[in-house]
Formats: C-alpha cells, structure tokens, sequence
C-alpha cells in the first residue's frame, strides 16, 4: 500500500510538471512540438535567428525577430484556408485550467480581435503543407497565438495557444522547483518504505 501511494503521488507530480509547460493547443508529442488543431496536427517550430538556432515550443525566451514555422501534417489541412493571428493578452478573456481562452464570439468579432491584433497572416492555402512567418516582439508581454483553418464548406477548427515573451525565467524556475520536491519525496518515501520493511517486529506484550 505504501509503495502504491508512493507511485501514485509521483505520477501526480509529473502530471502537475507537464501541465507546468504546456500551453493550451501547443504539447508535446513523440518529443516534437505539435500544435492541434481540429483533429488534425501542425508540427511548431520557434526560433530566434538573433540569439541562436536553438528552437522553442511555446514561451519565447527574448523580444526580438522570432520566425515560427507550422508543418502541416495532414493533407486535409493543405486544402483548406489557414489563418494566423497573435493578440495581447490583456488578461480578460476566460479561464480554463488556468489559460485564458477566447470565446466563440469573441473569435468572430472584429471589434473585439483588431485593437489587440500585433500580427495576422490573412487566411490562405499551403499546398505544400509548410507555413513559414516572422514577427519582431518590441517588448515584453504575454500573448495569444489563433490559428484558424477554414474549409470550402464552412467547417472550420480553431487552436488557441497564449505563451509569454522575455518571461521564461520565473516559470522554468517552478518547473525546476516541482522537479525537486517531486525527486525529493520519491528518495523520502523509498527511505520510509525500506525503514518500516526491515523494522523487527514488535514483542508482543
């Protein structure tokens, strides 16, 4: 009983530590960054030339120019019209699991998106299945990538995806910090297990 409560209180962990790094829409499957989209997958790439070619999921770690490739992996998203948008995230929207999230309404609202709009790609084909765009983040911030795919016969999916710019410090220190009290308690409770198992039982009174 001790060792299940054990391995269950470590799997919660790692689950708390995912749910730490990942990003709405945005995960990570097969160690490759995949952004889903319907039931359809992208594969998302991020890099900032500036700094180096190591790449990024979802935070950004600087302002800067930052280059964002999405690899279609489906042949039914390369014949639909695919549409990119990022927004400031003024911290109004709706919450779920912590994450700010759109509503439908505020998606089709042009009122609502155009005043926060940093940067759109208007919506079009990708034949080849590669989406390639840049944008340069003046400042530090926290945001929301929309991607919508839009087909001839109004069948439409939408991924949201909010990451942050310049502010991976503090959350790559919580991810760290749940690491460690995650190994922490595995090393307590192997040492607690193996006490109370070899303990020499109790003389009876």
């Amino acid at each position: 009983m001790i060792i299940r409560g054990i391995a269950a209180w470590l799997f919660a962990m790692v689950l708390l530590t995912s749910a730490a790094h990942a990003h709405g829409g945005v995960g990570m499957q097969d160690n490759r960054c995949v952004l889903r989209i319907g039931p359809d997958l992208m594969f998302f790439t991020g890099y900032q030339p500036q700094n180096s070619r190591e790449e990024f999921c979802d935070d950004i770690p600087s302002t800067g120019q930052t280059v964002v490739a999405l690899d279609m992996q489906d042949t039914e998203l390369r014949d639909m019209n695919t549409e990119i948008r990022i927004i400031k995230d003024l911290g109004t929207h709706t919450r779920m699991n912590g994450l700010p999230v759109l509503t439908d309404a505020e998606l089709a609202s042009p009122e609502v998106l155009d005043p926060i709009t940093i940067a759109y790609l208007p919506p079009r084909k990708y034949p080849t299945g590669t989406l390639t765009f840049e944008h340069t983040f003046p400042e530090e911030g926290k945001f929301i990538g929309i991607v919508t795919v839009k087909n001839g016969h109004g069948q439409t999916y939408v991924s949201q995806f909010p990451f942050s710019v310049g502010q991976t410090l503090g959350k790559n220190i919580l991810l760290y910090g749940l690491m460690v009290v995650a190994a922490v308690g595995g090393v307590f409770g192997f040492w607690y297990y193996s006490r109370h198992k070899h303990a020499p039982p109790k003389a009876a009174a």
